[in-house]
């Protein structure tokens, strides 16, 4: 099998070239032959006409059989499947002479080949007149006229070979241009774009295509090398912490309660370490969709009562109020809900205002089930928004606010989590109030 475009498109044009040629070919013989046959049966029956109207047996055989017999034109009678008479000594067929219902036929008499066609005389319903014609003359003119069109054909298929080369080469010449820009794309150019007008309309697709995955490949790679410096960040402050402070301890000699304090200290941070790393693999688990999901039908408002009652006591220190309302049964991983509805709420509790009520909001309809929780705080700018739930993103960049205790990927796992379960997390945030809600499809619709 041709593994070149090229060579498959010059072998089509030239297949097709061949095909058409001899199509037009066996065409144009077939006219010919066709237009040989009236042409003989016409002026045979122009003759049948005037030895009709002369009455056959009565004066034609005596007064014009002579003429018949030194002219091109052959005459036979034929009676009672014999012949009776003929104007030269030329055998027809047996099977033509034998069978009244064929009227016309072409024969070879030794180097000779004869058209003749069978007439019926008027009131002689048993006589029948044959009249030929040879056609060597049509078939040399044939077989010369076939071997014109042979010779046309293969030169033609030629011409058309090397024309197909020369409209491929061409028009593959897009294709040369687009590959030569792909040649140019490299990681550290990824911002290289191609103009779609410039190429033909059947490759402007592939082009937008091709801009489209360039414009992916460098938000990814942006993100890879924020997600590097962040990830950096976030293993270095702990650490470089605990290595301070034991080289702090390491200085000189301490008591056992400074020893402790410090082991407690370290031990603080490797909490935070192993937090931050076991969430960085359920992410990565999820985007590779290798997380186990136990899907099961339960009441949503029970499972979120326990979550509300954990980050009361959270919220008791700035004097928070969570109410929960709203009732729906939803069908997921309890355990996953659990987690993702804890982080949206976990986050109201740190950025929300002392002394506020923080509102989670079940809302339920016949396709899907929405969590919202609501709180009221600084305004998230809108810049902010759409990058909330990426791996590490703060809307702070210096870290410095005192709300920023997490790692930065709460929310990254809690749409990572409303995905798999075929929803999504949409915020908002003006006038002080942020909402976060989180959207599953109900069963029925997942059926569907």
């Amino acid at each position: 099998m041709l593994k070149s475009l090229s060579s498959r498109l010059i072998i089509s044009f030239v297949t097709a070239s061949i095909l058409v040629l001899c199509a037009l070919s066996t065409v144009t013989l077939y006219s010919l032959k066709h237009h040989f046959f009236q042409q003989d049966k016409y002026n045979l029956d122009q003759k049948f006409q005037t030895i009709n109207t002369l009455k056959l047996q009565d004066d034609f055989i005596s007064k014009y059989g002579t003429i018949f017999e030194l002219g091109e034109t052959n005459l036979w009678l034929v009676k009672n499947d014999t012949v009776t008479y003929q104007t030269k000594p030329i055998e027809l067929p047996d099977d033509f002479i034998q069978n009244p219902e064929m009227k016309n036929v072409v024969w070879q008499n030794n180097e000779n080949h004869y058209r003749a066609f069978r007439y019926q005389v008027n009131d002689e319903p048993k006589l029948d007149l044959v009249l030929g014609i040879n056609i060597n003359h049509h078939l040399s003119f044939l077989k010369s006229f076939s071997n014109v069109l042979i010779l046309t054909t293969l030169l033609a298929s030629m011409i058309s070979g090397f024309l197909g080369w020369l409209i491929v080469k061409k028009g593959l010449l897009p294709l040369q241009k687009l590959k030569q820009h792909m040649r140019q794309t490299s990681t550290e150019r990824l911002n290289l774009r191609l103009e779609p007008t410039h190429f033909p309309t059947e490759l402007q697709q592939l082009v937008v295509v091709f801009n489209e995955m360039l414009s992916r490949l460098e938000n990814e790679f942006e993100r890879l090398s924020e997600f590097s410096s962040d990830i950096a960040h976030e293993l270095r402050t702990p650490i470089s912490n605990m290595m301070t402070q034991t080289q702090v301890m390491l200085a000189h000699p301490r008591s056992v309660a400074e020893y402790q304090d410090s082991l407690i200290s370290t031990t603080e941070e490797l909490n935070r370490l192993t937090k931050t790393i076991t969430d960085m693999l359920y992410l990565a688990k999820s985007e590779h969709n290798l997380l186990q999901i136990s899907n099961v039908d339960f009441q949503l408002d029970d499972l979120l009562e326990s979550v509300v009652e954990y980050y009361e006591l959270a919220g008791d220190e700035k004097g928070l109020l969570l109410e929960l309302t709203g009732k729906a049964v939803v069908h997921g991983d309890k355990d996953m809900l659990k987690r993702a509805i804890g982080n949206l709420i976990s986050n109201a509790v740190r950025h929300s205002d002392e002394n506020e009520k923080i509102k989670i909001q079940i809302l339920n309809n016949e396709s899907s089930t929405t969590v919202s929780v609501i709180n009221k705080g600084d305004t998230i700018p809108e810049s902010d928004l759409p990058h909330l739930f990426e791996r590490f993103y703060r809307a702070d960049k210096a870290r410095s606010h005192r709300a920023c205790a997490g790692a930065g990927l709460g929310l990254a796992i809690s749409r990572s989590i409303a995905k798999c379960h075929h929803g999504d997390i949409f915020v908002s945030s003006e006038n002080g109030y942020t909402c976060f809600s989180l959207t599953i499809p109900n069963r029925a619709t997942l059926n569907h």
